[in-house]
Order: structure tokens, then C-alpha cells, then sequence
């Protein structure tokens, strides 16, 4: 049996009550789930309370699954939309970092010797929207995900998406002209 009949039939009996298979679900994707949840919180007890949130919700929504849909995905969905859900019930008071960057190593853009191409590529950033600017250089520069800046920007993903695809395309329309 794959991995994926074999998590659709663990939630299947889940859905018809079977707590071992419950049991044996959680053994086999706590540890994806768990790495998704603490990814977006960045905080253990935070992604614990989230995974908690996410089981409940997989137990209880288990037979919505259909045959046809991915279960691993199904279960993504609902462990980052619980952590999610988490992070903007956040006090304003607590920023949301997702990484932790106190030891960098050679920062280029900080650098006073930068190339002529880096000079230009910062020069075409400027030229963007204060926002926009800020959502290349968190994606690009420090790695962040689209979760992460939805979080951040407190902005759907999809928005998030469409907006680094303008920011992209600007960025590729200044460095097309001679500047």
C-alpha cells in the first residue's frame, strides 16, 4: 500500500471513529505537520498548541475527505490554517519574525563595495512602492515564505502572490532600461 492509501485509509477510519488509526495517523504526519506549523510560529509551544488545534480538526472533519483529494494535503491545510489562525490572534505588541538572522554572515547589500549589477538592482528597488520593497527584500533577501508575508502584511497568500508577480515584472522593466 503507498503512503498515500495508506494515510486515506487511516483518516477514513478515523472518520468511523477508530482511535488507533488516529493514533497511527498522528505517528505518521505529526512530524510534516509539526515542521509546517513551527515554520509559520516559529515558537514550540505555539506550533504544539497548533498541532493540537489541527488533530481536533482532522478528527473531526476526517469524513469531509474525498477519494479523489490528497489526504497529506488536506492535513497541510488544516495545520498551517490553525497556525495561521494562531499568529494573527497575536497581541500587536508581538512582532512576527519568522527567522531568527542574529548571526549573518557576509551581507552583501550592506557592503560599501557592491558590484555595478547589485548597485543597479537596489537603484530599480527604490523605484518600487515602500511595501512592495519590503516584500522582495523579506522573500529574495532573508527567505521568507508566502505564509509568512501573508502573516506579516496581514494579506491573503494569493494577494501576496500576485503582488510579488507585479513587484517581479516592475523590477524586470527597470533592469531592461538603461538606468
Amino acid at each position: 500500500m503507498t503512503p498515500h492509501r495508506k494515510v486515506h485509509a487511516l483518516v477514513d477510519a478515523v472518520a468511523a471513529g477508530d482511535l488507533r488509526a488516529f493514533e497511527e495517523l498522528y505517528r505518521l504526519t505529526s512530524p510534516k505537520l509539526y515542521g509546517i506549523v513551527l515554520r509559520l510560529l516559529r515558537r514550540p509551544e505555539l506550533a504544539s498548541e497548533a498541532m493540537r488545534q489541527a488533530y481536533r480538526r482532522v478528527r473531526s472533519e476526517a469524513h469531509t475527505l474525498r477519494q479523489n483529494e490528497d489526504p497529506v494535503c488536506w492535513m497541510v491545510s488544516i495545520a498551517r490554517g490553525c497556525a495561521l489562525d494562531m499568529a494573527w490572534k497575536r497581541p500587536v505588541g508581538d512582532a512576527f519574525e519568522p527567522f531568527d538572522a542574529a548571526q549573518r554572515g557576509n551581507d552583501p547589500i550592506a557592503s560599501p563595495h557592491r558590484s555595478p549589477a547589485l548597485t543597479r538592482l537596489l537603484t530599480c528597488l527604490g523605484r518600487l512602492p515602500e511595501e512592495r520593497r519590503r516584500m522582495l527584500l523579506l522573500a529574495f533577501y532573508d527567505g521568507w515564505s508566502y505564509e509568512a508575508l501573508s502573516v506579516y502584511f496581514d494579506a491573503p497568500a494569493p494577494a501576496i502572490r500576485a503582488w510579488m508577480a507585479r513587484s517581479i515584472h516592475q523590477l524586470g522593466e527597470f533592469l531592461g532600461r538603461r538606468s
